[in-house]
């Protein structure tokens, strides 16, 4: 489909451009996004992420959907006055995901939350998540009715495995609730699993 090409090619050009300025840093000097706390809140890192999701639907569908978005993080340890080798921070992660089954389709939006991140040991971290957000859900579904407007909730939880001193592989699973938060009815709610994979790039 042609809007599966088009993120492809984003995604494809954003990493020629970025990798080489986050890779040219010293590599000598551990730099990790929670060692300059000089500023309350600061964007500290850029995520691209894809996966796999996959769900049930009443009527005995399957609904599968391949992710892809853009996490912008903010680091708010000084903001909070959290100390210590972790980091708490505020993300915004639009996204544009296409519905493959049970009909060609896009769920379409942007979730904002809250991603806690430890480091277990050199190069490895892990971490939680929990956000939310409004999303376009663009097919008719005996749970939601007809296509339209809705929310997505999600929590979950990876790992974070240090490639530089400044990009990272990532990888982790999300639960995902997909309802229209009452405003309209149907509204039984979608509850689907995600695999996510990424790369991240710290600041």
């Amino acid at each position: 489909m042609a809007y599966v090409k088009r993120i492809v090619s984003v995604v494809m050009c954003s990493c020629l451009f970025l990798f080489p300025q986050v890779s040219s840093a010293d590599q000598n000097t551990r730099v990790r996004a929670f060692t300059d706390r000089s500023q309350p809140v600061r964007f500290d890192n850029l995520t691209f992420s894809t996966g796999y999701v996959w769900g049930d639907l009443k009527d005995n569908d399957d609904l599968e959907i391949i992710p892809f978005s853009v996490r912008f993080g903010f680091d708010i340890n000084e903001f909070i006055g959290l100390r210590g080798p972790s980091t708490l921070q505020l993300g915004v992660e639009p996204f544009l995901n296409t519905i493959i089954t049970p009909e060609e389709g896009v769920e379409v939006g942007f979730n904002v939350g809250f991603r806690y991140i430890a480091p277990v040991t050199d190069g490895v971290s892990i971490f939680g998540e929990i956000s939310s957000g409004p999303a376009y859900f663009s097919i008719d579904t005996v749970e939601q009715g007809d296509e339209g407007f809705n929310f997505i909730s999600q929590f979950g939880a990876g790992l974070e495995f240090e490639i530089t001193n400044k990009v990272a592989f990532t990888a982790g699973y999300r639960y995902r609730h997909l309802s229209n938060a009452g405003l309209d009815d149907p509204n039984s709610g979608i509850n689907t699993n995600a695999l996510i994979t990424g790369i991240s790039f710290s600041y």
